[in-house]
């Protein structure tokens, strides 16, 4: 690229957002970046669900015993830092890239989730998840789905004719 066409591009690109900019790409970029960006669109969008409904699991199940869920040992703090990234650090990171798509805010409800489990390790002081956390994550799960019915809801009135028509 030239002096000229930098000069040129920047000046385009003034007053424009990030995610204007994305789609562009998405749409006339090389074949090679739009399959980059089209994965990164859908993992953005699809990846926090996923780990919000497993995670939500693992926290049911484990709150079927009394017992706490593990031990922790010194030796095995690679897997619990392995498992703490994967859990509460890297969906906060794609909260972040999101942004370059500009999800809508039902793609963004994990994040609600992620931040009160992440509230709920701050305030009991512990990386790992103990009995005493069953309260406040049955809270937290309670109030994603709140979202979520209320995401469906708004759905059905906005978007179907039948939902237009009973709710107008």
């Amino acid at each position: 690229m030239s002096k000229e066409d930098e000069e040129n591009l920047l000046r385009w690109m003034q007053g424009k957002d990030v995610s204007e900019v994305m789609a562009l790409l998405m749409k006339h970029g090389n074949l090679y970046s739009r399959r980059i960006l089209k994965f990164f669109q859908w993992f953005c969008k699809y990846a926090p669900i996923v780990i919000m409904c497993f995670h939500a699991y693992g926290i049911w199940d484990f709150a079927q015993h009394p017992r706490e869920m593990f031990e922790p040992y010194e030796e095995n703090l690679p897997c619990y830092l392995f498992i703490y990234f994967m859990l509460y650090v890297l969906p906060m990171v794609i909260i972040l890239a999101s942004r370059f798509f500009y999800l809508c805010w039902r793609y963004r409800i994990p994040f609600f989730y992620f931040f009160g489990i992440n509230a709920a390790h701050i305030v009991e002081w512990s990386w790992y998840t103990t009995n005493e956390m069953m309260d406040s994550c049955y809270t937290i799960m309670l109030l994603t789905a709140m979202f979520y019915a209320y995401g469906f809801i708004d759905m059905f009135v906005n978007k179907t004719k039948i939902g237009r028509k009973v709710c107008a």
